[in-house]
């Protein structure tokens, strides 16, 4: 699991292959735009004991730092969930050595899973090029996997492809993007599959499921072992912008662009079931309450929903919203649903006021499950709310 190629790559570079030292073949690129050079290491190395060694190449830095969360969740799980600001006070900052060869070194263990990591040159946060990174907090920052989950890595098995589609947004007036991930036997049969639509979370983008959720892999291996439905997916942008006439910017509908622009190209294009019991949508965060509103809101295109650590929790009327019929009848909702699936970290604050609005639904006999899992607001959780969620998803007896 340690030297997995899944740990490093990244969608920029599938394979960011390092030569050793010791292999006589040096390899070096020129730093700054002089003649200098340095030699291209593997600036994140995982470790038999579950720890990460971590290199940044910056000679002229007088001083650099690295800043991590740890994951030993050293407060009780009420305490995080009752102050927020319990979440910032796991960051710990640690001082990175500078070495001969130009680098400065450092091992960490923050715990098993995704972790964001911070390198700060003398007090200026920095990017490590030569490590893995992603896009998250409307940024690129570094990231370290340490394995947990071998369903997130790469093995032996028919791998899907992942496929970046454009098309016209009559919601937006602009061009969108989504990506698309179709299973490994797609490319070699002419029948119909269900289709989950997948969302980000608040300061991501539709790469984030891919790059930090690594959910190809993880539908890759799940296929392979016959544990979950082969379904094509959709990651689609949560932010929807439309320009105005003074060329500013004003928010739009989600479910609008997916139902309305979206969806007919995807259905246009790939062979897609269209039954809406073959149909899902599943978001994290910000993402939640954007399928929440896309599936209760048009319960006659969709049966399936996953919710994943939702800031707006699991209410069923709000200022702008109201299903308040759709969950009249506990019944007639079970009838129409077929999986509906609310997750949230056990130290997420957002974990006691999701099972307070679940609870009263749940006492009525609507079916509902709620899972909790180890962690906060973060893709640890997200993770593994997916690999449950899509393991439930298009089963026969659900037709």
């Amino acid at each position: 699991m340690k030297n997995n190629q899944a740990l490093n790559m990244t969608l920029l570079c599938f394979d960011p292959i390092h030569y050793p030292k010791n292999e006589g073949v040096m390899r070096r690129i020129h730093y700054g735009g002089s003649t200098e050079s340095f030699p291209v290491e593997n600036c994140a190395v995982y470790n038999e004991d579950g720890s990460v060694s971590l290199k940044y190449y910056n000679p002229t830095a007088k001083k650099v730092e690295l800043r991590y969360r740890l994951h030993n969740y050293q407060h009780s799980k009420s305490e995080y969930r009752k102050d927020p600001d319990f979440y910032s006070k796991d960051f710990v900052i640690e001082p990175m050595t500078l070495e001969d060869d130009g680098y400065w070194h450092i091992t960490i263990n923050p715990g098993a899973g995704f972790h964001s990591v911070y390198f700060i040159a003398d007090g200026v946060r920095v990017i490590n090029t030569r490590g893995p990174y992603g896009y998250d907090g409307f940024d690129i920052r570094n990231f370290v996997d340490l394995p947990d989950d071998e369903d997130t890595q790469l093995h032996p098995v028919p791998h899907g492809a992942i496929t970046r589609e454009i098309y016209w947004s009559e919601e937006t007036q602009r061009y969108r993007a989504c990506w698309v991930y179709t299973p490994a036997s797609y490319a070699f049969s002419d029948r119909k599959y269900p289709v989950l639509y997948m969302q980000h979370g608040g300061s991501q983008d539709e790469v984030c499921w891919f790059q930090s959720g690594k959910l190809d892999m993880l539908m890759d291996n799940l296929i392979a072992r016959g544990e979950a439905e082969e379904m094509i997916i959709v990651c689609n942008n949560g932010y929807v912008l439309k320009e105005t006439e003074t060329g500013e910017f004003q928010e739009g509908r989600l479910d609008h662009v997916i139902i309305n622009d979206c969806m007919p190209y995807i259905e246009k294009k790939y062979r897609i079931q269209t039954d809406r019991r073959k149909r899902a949508a599943a978001g994290l965060s910000m993402g939640g309450g954007h399928v929440r509103r896309l599936v209760f809101g048009h319960p006659e295109l969709f049966a399936n929903v996953g919710i994943f650590s939702s800031g707006e929790c699991f209410p069923t009327v709000t200022e702008d919203m109201d299903f308040s019929k759709l969950f009249s009848d506990a019944a007639q909702f079970n009838e129409s649903m077929d999986v509906v699936y609310i997750t949230c970290g056990e130290a997420d604050p957002r974990y006691d006021r999701t099972t307070a609005d679940l609870r009263p639904l749940q006492d009525q006999g609507f079916k509902i499950e709620f899972q909790g899992y180890q962690g906060q607001h973060e893709w640890n959780v997200w993770r593994y709310s997916a690999k449950d969620f899509v393991k439930k998803l298009f089963k026969p007896n659900q037709e």
